[in-house]
């Protein structure tokens, strides 16, 4: 324990306790065990688990694509585009009358489209990491000249 009466001496109970360890020889067989479990698996086995993941992004990037295109046309049918550009010009509609912004968003926004394509977006997303994070480092990487 470090003395206060004694400023010169700084040794603590932690820098005794690891002045007292050995280093723990490595085991012979570390890298070969290190290797084959990072190399074992191989680039045919990553590029399989990788289709079902290529499948799921495109069947949300379809899904996005639909409900979009709903939802556009559902706001061009109705007030809903005139109101949202009402809004992108002047922001101040929301804090001085925010319920009835609100009333009048739910009453021309289908929600259920854009909770859905908000779903197919975040499902496309999680598909493109799988994705990458499954393709082989040489595919991902473009050799230098």
């Amino acid at each position: 324990m470090r003395d206060p009466t004694n400023p010169s001496n700084t040794e603590d109970d932690v820098d005794r306790l690891f002045a007292r360890l050995d280093r723990v020889p490595v085991p012979e067989d570390l890298t070969a065990r290190v290797l084959a479990s990072t190399v074992a698996r191989s680039e045919a086995t990553r590029a399989v688990l990788a289709w079902p993941w290529m499948l799921a992004g495109l069947a949300a990037l379809g899904l996005l694509t639909l409900t979009g295109y709903q939802l556009g046309a559902s706001l061009a049918m109705s007030d809903g585009l005139e109101l949202v550009a009402a809004l992108v010009e002047d922001f101040g509609l929301l804090t001085t009358a925010p319920s009835e912004v609100v009333a009048a968003l739910g009453e021309v926004i289908p929600w259920t489209l854009v909770v859905l394509a908000g779903l197919s977006a975040g499902l496309l997303i999680v598909a493109a990491g799988n994705i990458v994070s499954r393709t082989p480092i040489s595919m991902r990487t473009s050799p230098s000249a």
